[in-house]
């Protein structure tokens, strides 16, 4: 190894991405939306490369497909774009791989502790609504079987829980 290759390991990071998992029942509405909301303060805090984001559904029925288009209006009405993003479901490599799993409600929470039988990673397990101050919700309503308005209750909702969850994050991590 000569010098030049010496100085370029010496200024590489030296700390990996925190990663952040955001679980709900399909993929198609709660999470992907969560996943939308954070990346995109994390990006507009310049975090990007200190703070990735995924999200996934305890089934897989909905493997593969986007998320629901009632969701991506209500994204987009209150200014989020669609980044082309496919459900898949949780893996047990997930609940290993990711620092934080944010699940949407409390069945969300039950099916990642059943997943977790050795109760290895219930740490990392954060509900979403523990990072609300203004809503009175203890979970994030499913709004697929309602209309306009839970949709756009969700985007609210999401947005208040995911811009504490990236202070949390900040605050605990030194992150400025």
């Amino acid at each position: 190894m000569d010098r030049s290759d010496s100085i370029s390991l010496f200024m590489m990071p030296s700390h990996k991405p925190i990663r952040v998992l955001f679980v709900c029942l399909g993929n198609i509405c709660r999470s992907p939306s969560a996943e939308i909301i954070f990346k995109h303060l994390v990006s507009r805090q310049n975090l990007s490369s200190q703070i990735i984001s995924d999200s996934a559904g305890i089934i897989e029925y909905h493997r593969g497909s986007s998320p629901d288009a009632r969701m991506l209006t209500a994204l987009k009405n209150y200014g989020y774009t669609d980044p082309g993003l496919k459900a898949r479901p949780v893996t047990f490599r997930d609940l290993s791989d990711f620092d934080y799993i944010i699940p949407m409600d409390y069945q969300n929470l039950r099916d990642l502790s059943d997943m977790d039988s050795r109760g290895r990673y219930t740490e990392k397990f954060l509900p979403m609504c523990n990072f609300t101050e203004s809503f009175t919700d203890t979970e994030v309503p499913d709004p697929y079987y309602g209309g306009t308005d839970g949709f756009n209750h969700v985007v609210e909702l999401l947005e208040e829980t995911c811009a504490n969850l990236l202070e949390f994050i900040k605050s605990k991590h030194s992150l400025s």
